[in-house]
């Protein structure tokens, strides 16, 4: 079997079984069965990343034949998850209630969902959300999303649509960076077939599924000289969700003054009407990052020392700040910065949603990194509490997966780094992995400056930042 045919099978090995979920019916009850499915579906996925990473060379005679087949197969899953109700997480009705409030010229920050002023608005929908006494913690760019999805219909089906639109726009600019590095169009997969992002994104309708388009495409058009367009790409993404917030330290460094005047700009024009007779503006957010705590691997470690937790989140928000520093310190390039930002950000933060990882799964085909590849399928086993949680309320996450979750994460990072030294020239990783971090660097087509695609300009030119 040739490497072309073997790629086809793992790819139809990965997706069937994530296509088969909905025949379990409610996850959130069938979380054990969902599991082993999901974990055999991410083993697959595994092989063909690291056949897809064995080198630089496609084993395609077409890139555009690549580009079909990755996007075919990956298209299985999302159509079959798409039509169905999100149970392994409620977040998507807490976007249909804000986005039914903007979408009625209502201001989401004004009142928690349980207030007796939104009376007019208790129905169903109120049942099922979570925290209905916290204000929302979403930024506005995101209420913008969920009140234009909610304008054509309050369901999950039309948030879904929408996020499943967005994610073809990011899916289109990983495809024009894999072109620009010169790098082998079927490494798309290493973000399209995977199944976490398929599952979060067209199972349970997560928002960073647009963050993670806003991010990649500020990095598409700052890498093409278009340092306007790629602020105001920028201010989305933090106005999606906060965390890019994190990156400001290296655009500063790189004195992106037109990147960064463009993003406050439109910062400023979208957080405006929201402040308007909202005084709790910030409340859901101050509540999250002073109570939320679940599944931060270092927090964990942490927290047993303190007799609260206000502690150890100080020292991991100035552990954080110092990471972001460093990391501007290292950076030659925006889609670097932002990665291994969101590393630092998963290990640090004392709060790690399995969704938190589509971002950095975003960058994986212009970054391949063995840990995150990992961890993207060992995420899924925070899911495994949730019947138990279903039958008494009471939500308790084992020590051992975390272990298990970051645990292999870390072995198997480790591994492929040791590989790399004593075998330089094989494996993922490997000396083939130094290939891809310098085939990452950007491509300048004939006639282009260097300067146009490089977050510093030193005397010594674009460096790569190594984002593990």
């Amino acid at each position: 079997m040739n490497h072309r045919t073997l790629l086809i099978a793992l790819g139809l090995a990965a997706a069937i079984p994530v296509a088969a979920l909905p025949a379990l019916g409610d996850l959130s009850v069938r979380t054990g069965p969902a599991l082993l499915i999901w974990g055999a579906a991410h083993a697959f996925y595994l092989t063909a990343a690291w056949l897809a990473l064995r080198g630089r060379r496609t084993f395609f005679a077409a890139p555009r034949f690549a580009i079909a087949l990755v996007i075919a197969v990956g298209l299985i899953p999302r159509l079959a998850l798409l039509p169905t109700a999100p149970t392994l997480s409620e977040d998507l009705y807490r976007y249909l209630w804000d986005g039914r409030l903007v979408a009625q010229g209502m201001n989401p920050y004004a009142h928690p969902p349980d207030d007796a002023a939104l009376g007019p608005f208790r129905d169903e929908l109120l049942q099922r959300l979570n925290h209905p006494s916290v204000p929302t913690v979403y930024p506005p760019a995101a209420q913008l999303l969920f009140g234009l999805a909610a304008a054509a219909g309050v369901s999950p089906l039309s948030w879904k649509l929408l996020l499943f639109t967005l994610e073809g726009a990011l899916t289109g600019l990983l495809l024009i960076l894999l072109r620009r590095r010169r790098l082998p169009a079927e490494r798309l997969l290493l973000y399209y077939w995977n199944p976490l992002v398929i599952v979060e994104c067209c199972g349970s309708g997560h928002v960073d599924v647009a963050l993670a388009t806003f991010l990649v495409l500020a990095v598409t058009l700052q890498e093409t000289g278009r340092r306007a367009a790629s602020g105001l790409a920028f201010g989305a993404a933090i106005l999606t969700k906060w965390t890019p917030v994190l990156v400001l330290p290296t655009l500063i460094r790189g004195r992106e003054w037109r990147l960064l005047a463009a993003a406050s700009l439109l910062a400023a024009l979208v957080m405006a009407p929201f402040l308007q007779g909202a005084e709790r503006f910030g409340e859901g957010l101050r509540t999250y990052a002073r109570h939320w705590e679940f599944n931060g691997p270092i927090y964990s470690l942490l927290r047993p020392a303190f007799r609260s937790g206000d502690e150890p989140r100080l020292i991991l928000a100035a552990l954080l700040a110092l990471s972001s520093m460093g990391i501007a310190w290292r950076a030659r390039t925006l889609s670097g910065a932002v990665l291994a930002t969101w590393i630092a950000f998963l290990l640090l933060s004392p709060t790690v949603y399995p969704w938190y990882l589509v971002p950095a799964v975003a960058l994986l085909p212009l970054h391949p990194n063995a840990g995150l590849l990992v961890l993207s399928g060992t995420a899924a086993l925070t899911y495994a509490p949730l019947p138990a949680f279903r039958a008494t309320g009471v939500w308790t996450l084992p020590d051992w997966i975390l272990w298990v979750e970051y645990g292999a994460a870390v072995v198997t990072w480790t591994v492929v780094r040791v590989w790399a030294r004593l075998r330089p020239a094989d494996g993922v990783g490997g000396g083939k992995e130094a290939d891809v971090e310098k085939a990452g660097q950007v491509q300048h087509q004939e006639g282009e400056r260097s300067e146009e695609t490089s977050l510093d300009q030193g005397e010594h030119g674009p460096r790569e930042i190594e984002a593990k």
